[in-house]
């Protein structure tokens, strides 16, 4: 049996010179054998529930808790359990060095063998994948944070910027600080480091500029995860997808995840909601604040429709944060900000006449007027100059006659 393993597994690159390491033991008529595993994740789980159940018919769960998962073979009459204790059976645990020990009474048949070895061959032969490339393969986008703006770049919003520096990036940066003080008032050692925030406000008023900010300044891979990646039209997929990325955050060492429209995500269960979206919700809850929780992940959710979400997920987060539309000052410096040959003045006319506008919205008149003064400026032979204020003030009136038609 030993030589039967040993011969497959040498097949693995690395193997034979001792680079993955794995011991089998035969004493007082039991087998049991035992390897190393890389930080234990959902997806080791399900790829090694899948791999059993192509060796064998049937598997019973014994254990499914944080840190110990076991798998057990059911004797080839279901509904006979005697000796069923003694049959093969898999323990994964995870809660300090994660690792998986096989054992049995007496030796292991070929069918598994062959579960151990393929066991072995999936999750040992990933040792050197790339999660960032996994990220990307799931659809996810990892955005620089050496190109994210500073503050400045959102106008206005003081006490949303004031919230988050307090209550995100402080912490994000001065983790031992946090942690002396939890020692000191825990009876139980728990993290009391914040680990998810909610964004709310209408779409363009720069909450996913502000993730980026959050990212830059704490020096952590922002994570944009949008809807369309998670989502499936096989069953089980989209929760799975949505927990892999949490697990390949966490083996990154960490990450911001920015989930947007979190509400098509995981809306309220008082709603008639599909099975896929009540997965992917039981998921995020896990993940935020629960068995399985993401302990170097902070996760940032944005929506525009507060009152979909589900209450319990809405608990989760430590921070609830508002992004209101723009008042007229904000506006104002908005358009000095992408136009800023224009006057103060001219500045302020312009915030006056764009009620309700987000800062999206500013963004796309400033360069509606930039295109269409470049046209003349080809035309006309002109020099290079910066356009005039009625352009701007023209194309404000162009956009909001378009949104009223």
């Amino acid at each position: 049996m030993k030589e039967i393993i040993e011969t497959e597994l040498n097949k693995i690159e690395g193997f034979s010179d001792g680079t993955h390491q794995l011991t089998i033991e035969y004493q007082k008529g039991h087998t049991r054998i035992k390897f190393p595993l890389q930080p234990l994740t959902d997806i080791m789980l399900f790829d090694s529930l899948e791999v059993l159940k192509s060796h064998i018919e049937h598997i019973r769960i014994v254990s499914f808790e944080k840190g110990h998962y076991s798998f057990q073979a059911l004797n080839s009459n279901i509904f006979n359990t005697e000796n069923i204790t003694d049959n093969f059976r898999i323990d994964f645990f995870s809660l300090i060095n994660s690792y998986a020990e096989v054992s049995r009474k007496g030796e292991l048949t070929m069918e598994e063998i062959n579960s151990v070895t393929a066991i072995y061959k999936k999750l040992n032969t990933g040792l050197a994948f790339d999660p960032e490339s996994r990220l990307k393969s799931l659809g996810a986008s990892i955005i620089s944070i050496d190109t994210a703006p500073d503050w400045d770049y959102i106008a206005g919003y003081t006490e949303a910027k004031r919230k988050i520096r307090e209550s995100v990036i402080l912490p994000l940066k001065n983790p031992e600080a946090y942690e002396s003080i939890m020692l000191l008032t825990r009876k139980s050692p728990e993290s009391n480091m914040p680990r998810a925030v909610l964004f709310e406000g209408p779409p363009g008023v720069g909450k996913t500029t502000a993730a980026r900010i959050i990212a830059h300044e704490s020096s952590i891979p922002l994570v944009y995860v949008p809807v369309e990646s998670i989502m499936s039209k096989w069953y089980g997929e989209s929760s799975r997808n949505m927990a892999e990325i949490f697990d390949m955050c966490e083996l990154m060492g960490g990450a911001v995840i920015f989930l947007d429209e979190i509400d098509s995500l995981a809306g309220s269960r008082d709603q008639n909601m599909f099975e896929a979206t009540r997965r992917i919700l039981s998921v995020l809850l896990r993940k935020l604040d629960g068995m399985d929780t993401a302990e170097k992940t902070v996760t940032i959710g944005a929506t525009n429709r507060m009152n979909d979400l589900d209450p319990a997920l809405i608990s989760r987060f430590d921070q609830i944060i508002k992004f209101p539309y723009p008042n007229v000052e904000e506006r104002a410096a908005i358009f000095s900000n992408y136009a800023k040959h224009l006057t103060e003045e001219e500045c302020g006319h312009l915030g006056l006449k764009s009620v309700s506008l987000t800062g999206r919205n500013i963004k796309d008149i400033c360069e509606q007027a930039e295109r269409r003064w470049v046209r003349k400026i080809i035309v006309k032979d002109m020099e290079a100059a910066p356009p005039p204020f009625d352009y701007y003030r023209q194309s404000l009136q162009l956009w909001k006659n378009s949104q009223s038609q």
